[in-house]
C-alpha cells in the first residue's frame, strides 16, 4: 500500500540574514524538505552523528490490546513512514500489517482490537480545520482524507476501508464498527452478517453525539451528546431504534459507562457553560460521579469531589471513569495535591485510593479480577513507573526500574504487561513483562539501526532551581562530551503545554521524543542544554501546575526561565554571553519572553510556533484561548505578553511555524514578525506551507532540527574555546 507525497515540490520560505545564501542553495536543490534543511546545516565531522541518526530508529505509539485475547497492536513511526503492527503471546514475534511507503504525514490513530483479537481497526489521516480542509502537510493538490480502516491482526487480509470518520470500536458481537464522524454509524464486519439495527445513520439527534460503549449484551449503545454549553447522556435502544435520556439536567454530562450487569450507566456530571464563560485551566473544575437506572432515566449522584479536585488534567489517553467487572467505578481526580485514581462503589461512600504519594499516576488498565495497573512517577518524580494495586486499594507494587521510562500498560489475561518502555539511552520500544514485574523484553524494534549512537548519548542530570519569588522549578541538564574544554555556549529548552513535564530519558510523547533528541544532538556539538520544567507543567502535583499569576495574568513562569538563566550563568564551563533558548508552542511564549524582555540576558533564540499575544488567544479558536479571560483582563494579558517589550528585542530569533496550525494561530507569528522586521531587529523566518502544529513529516522534523543547529552555531558558537 503506498500513500503518495508530493511535499518535495514545493519549496519552503526562508527570510533573514542568509536569505540570499539559501534561496541560491535551494534554487540548485530538488526542493524536498531533507534536502532544504542541508543547505544550511554543518555536516557531521569526524567522530559526530547526526540527528538523522538519533531519529533512525522506529518509534512505536498507541499501544493496544484486546479484551479477551493476547493480542496487541501498535504503530510504528520510521523516519515519518507509519505502519501497524501487531504481536501475540507468548512469542510476541512483531508482524507488520500495513505496507505505506512515504513520508506523508498522514496520522495512524485510534487504534481499536476486536475482543477476540483478529481485527484491528484504525484512523487514517488528520481531521480537517474549520473551512473543512483535512490534514494534508504535503500539500497533495488532490487533498487528504480521515477514514476508518480495518486489517486483520495476523496479516492474512489487506487493509479495507470501512468509511470516513475519526474514531471507532467494535460491537460486542463482532459483527459490526461503530464508526464517529460527521454523525455515529455502524458498518458490518467483512464476512460477517450486519445486525438488523446496523445503520450508517445510527444516530442523528441534536448535538455532537460521541458513542461512548455498548451494554455487555448488545442490544444498547450509550452516547455522550455535547449541546456546546451543556451536555446530555442519552441510550439507544438498538432493536426499539429508541433513545433515552440519563437524568437531564443543566449540566455538562459526559464519559457514560455501563454497569457489568447493563442495567445502569455511570457518567461524569460537570457545571455547564453560562453565558460568556469559558473553559479556564488555571482553575480547578469539580465534579460529580452520577448513575442512571437505564430503564427509567431516573439519576442519583454517587460521589462528589472536593472545590479543587478537578482541574485540567492530562489522562493521555486514559478513560477517566471505569466501571470494573467487580463493579466499582473507577475515576481520576486530584483531591490529594496530586492526580491519582480512586475507587468506589456505586452505592456512594468514601473512595478508596489506588495509587498514592506525593506523585501523579498518569495511563492505566484494569484487570478483569479487579487488579490495577497504571504507569506513574511514585518511585521517582522526573522518571516514569509501572505499579500494580491489588482489588482492595493495597500492595502499591512496583513493577519496573525506576531509572527507566515505563508507560501505557496493557494487561493481556493473567499472565503479561505490555508497555512502552525507553531510558537515557534506549529509544521508546514496545516491551513485555510478567504481570508480577521483572525484567523487560524489548520485542519491537527488536534492535536498533547501526547507525544510532546509543554508546554516545548523556545521561542527562537532574536538579532543581529556586525563583526570586521563593517557587522551585525542575531541570535536566545535558552536558557535553569531557573532549570539551574552556567555557561553552549553553540553551534553555522550554517545553510546551504547559501542562507538559520533560524527563531525563525518551519521551513517551512524538513531539518530546524529538525534542530529546535534539537536547541531545547539540550537547554532542558542544553546547550545555538545560530544559526547564516550569511551573504551570504537570508531574510535581496540583500546587505547582495551577501556580498563580501564570501565562497572560502576569507570567509568574518566566522567574523560573530566569532562574535556569542564572544558574547556567555561574557554570564554570559556561559563557554567560552566550546563553541562548528556544522551545514550540508555550515553548515559543517563553522563548519570546525572554528575548523581548532580556536581550541583555539571552543572546538568540529559536520560537517554534508561540504564543506572542494573550489579547489574540482569549479571542478563541485555538488551543492558546483555554484561559477564561475576561474583558477586564484584558489589559493584564497584553502586559503579559511577548508584544509589550518588542522595543527592547535586540537579540537574534529564527521563528518557525507550519501554516496548518490548529493549536497556535498562524498569525501569531505574523504578527510578532512584522512587528520586529520594522524595527529592523535581526530576524530569520521558517516557515512551512501546510503543516501542522505537531510537524507531522519526518523531514519537517530534520528541517526544524538542523535549522535550529545552524542558526545557534551562527549566533552563539563565535568565539568559541
Amino acid at each position: 500500500m503506498k500513500g503518495r507525497d508530493r511535499g518535495n515540490t514545493r519549496p519552503w520560505r526562508l527570510r533573514g540574514a542568509v536569505h540570499a545564501a539559501l534561496a541560491l542553495a535551494l534554487a540548485f536543490a530538488c526542493a524536498g524538505l531533507a534536502q532544504a534543511a542541508d543547505t544550511h546545516a554543518a555536516k557531521p565531522g569526524a567522530g559526530e552523528f547526526d540527528i538523522a541518526d538519533l531519529l533512525s530508529a522506529p518509534q512505536p505509539e498507541q499501544l493496544v490490546g484486546a479484551g479477551d485475547a493476547p493480542v496487541i497492536a501498535w504503530v510504528s513511526n520510521e523516519r515519518g513512514v507509519r505502519n501497524l503492527w501487531s504481536a501475540r503471546a507468548p512469542q510476541f514475534a512483531p508482524r507488520q500489517l500495513t505496507a505505506f511507503d512515504e513520508d506523508d504525514g498522514q496520522l495512524l490513530s485510534a487504534l481499536r482490537l476486536s475482543r477476540d483479537g483478529r481485527w484491528l481497526a484504525y484512523v487514517r489521516g488528520g481531521g480537517p480545520d474549520a473551512a473543512g480542509n483535512n490534514s494534508n502537510p504535503t500539500g497533495d493538490p488532490d487533498g487528504q482524507e480521515q477514514a476508518v480502516w480495518l486489517v486483520a491482526s495476523d496479516g492474512s487480509s489487506k487493509p479495507q476501508r470501512i468509511a470516513a470518520g475519526r474514531s471507532v470500536q467494535f460491537a460486542p458481537q463482532g459483527d459490526g464498527l461503530i464508526v464517529q464522524g460527521r454523525g455515529v454509524g455502524c458498518y458490518p464486519l467483512p464476512g460477517a452478517t450486519a445486525p438488523a439495527w446496523c445503520k450508517e445513520a445510527l444516530i442523528k439527534t441534536r448535538g455532537a453525539n460521541a458513542a461512548a460503549g455498548f451494554s455487555p449484551d448488545g442490544k444498547l449503545l450509550a452516547f455522550a451528546s455535547n449541546r456546546g454549553d451543556h451536555g446530555f447522556i442519552g441510550v439507544l435502544d438498538l432493536g426499539k431504534r429508541e433513545v433515552r435520556w440519563l437524568g437531564a439536567d443543566f449540566y455538562n454530562d459526559s464519559n457514560p459507562v455501563f454497569s457489568p450487569d447493563g442495567r445502569r450507566v455511570a457518567f461524569l456530571r460537570s457545571a455547564a457553560n453560562r453565558p460568556g464563560e469559558q473553559f479556564d485551566l488555571t482553575k480547578a473544575n469539580p465534579f460529580e460521579i452520577w448513575t442512571a437506572d437505564v430503564a427509567t432515566g431516573r439519576a442519583q449522584k454517587v460521589f462528589r469531589s472536593s472545590d479543587t479536585a478537578g482541574g485540567y488534567a492530562q489522562f493521555n489517553g486514559a478513560v477517566p471513569l471505569l466501571w470494573s467487572r467487580d463493579n466499582r467505578l473507577i475515576f481520576a481526580s486530584e483531591q490529594s495535591g496530586w492526580l491519582h485514581w480512586y475507587a468506589i462503589v456505586p452505592e456512594g461512600g468514601e473512595p478508596t485510593s489506588l495509587s498514592r504519594g506525593e506523585c501523579e499516576a498518569e495511563t492505566v488498565a484494569l484487570a478483569d479480577d479487579g487488579a490495577f495497573v497504571f504507569s506513574g512517577n511514585c518511585a521517582q518524580i522526573d522518571h516514569r513507573q509501572l505499579f500494580s494495586v491489588d482489588a482492595k486499594g493495597a500492595g502499591q507494587t512496583l513493577l519496573s526500574a525506576k531509572d527507566e521510562i515505563s508507560t501505557e500498560p496493557v494487561l493481556l489475561g493473567g499472565q503479561w504487561i505490555a508497555f512502552r518502555h525507553a531510558d537515557a539511552r534506549r529509544p521508546t520500544a514496545i516491551a513485555v513483562m510478567p504481570r508480577g514485574g521483572g525484567e523487560p523484553k524489548r520485542i519491537f524494534p527488536a534492535s536498533l539501526p547501526a547507525q544510532f549512537p546509543i554508546d554516545r548519548l548523556v545521561v542527562p542530570k537532574t536538579l532543581s532551581l529556586r525563583a526570586s519569588d521563593g517557587v522551585t522549578s525542575h531541570a535536566t541538564v545535558f552536558e557535553p562530551p569531557a573532549s570539551f574544554k574552556g567555557k561553552r555556549a549553553a540553551l534553555i529548552y522550554v517545553h510546551g503545554g504547559p501542562i507538559r513535564q520533560m524527563l531525563p530519558g525518551w519521551h513517551y510523547s512524538s513531539y518530546y521524543y524529538n525534542d530529546y533528541a535534539s537536547n541531545q544532538w547539540l550537547a554532542s556539538r558542544g553546547y550545555v542544554v538545560l530544559a526547564l520544567n516550569y511551573r504551570d507543567g504537570t508531574g510535581y502535583g496540583q500546587r505547582f501546575r495551577l501556580a498563580a499569576k501564570q501565562g497572560p495574568r502576569g507570567a509568574s513562569e518566566y522567574q523560573d526561565v530566569l532562574a535556569a538563566q542564572a544558574y547556567l550563568a555561574k557554570r564554570d564551563d559556561v559563557d554567560a554571553r552566550r546563553i541562548g533558548i528556544y522551545g514550540g508552542s508555550y515553548g515559543g511564549f517563553l522563548t519570546a519572553s525572554a528575548l523581548s524582555r532580556n536581550s541583555d540576558l539571552f543572546a538568540a533564540g529559536v520560537d517554534r510556533h508561540g504564543v506572542h499575544d494573550w489579547r489574540e488567544s482569549a479571542k478563541g479558536g485555538d488551543n492558546s484561548g483555554l484561559w477564561g479571560l475576561g474583558p477586564d483582563e484584558l489589559d493584564l494579558a497584553f502586559k503579559s505578553s511577548p508584544v509589550a517589550f518588542v522595543d527592547g528585542w535586540r537579540s537574534p530569533v529564527l521563528f518557525v511555524h507550519g501554516d496548518d496550525d490548529r493549536a497556535v494561530k498562524f498569525s501569531q507569528s505574523i504578527d510578532l514578525v512584522e512587528r520586529l522586521r520594522a524595527r529592523k531587529a535581526p530576524v530569520e523566518t521558517l516557515v512551512i506551507p501546510d503543516e501542522d502544529h505537531f510537524f507531522l513529516r519526518h523531514a519537517t522534523w530534520l528541517a526544524v532540527h538542523r535549522s535550529t543547529m545552524d542558526f545557534f552555531r551562527r549566533h552563539l558558537q563565535s568565539g568559541a574555546d
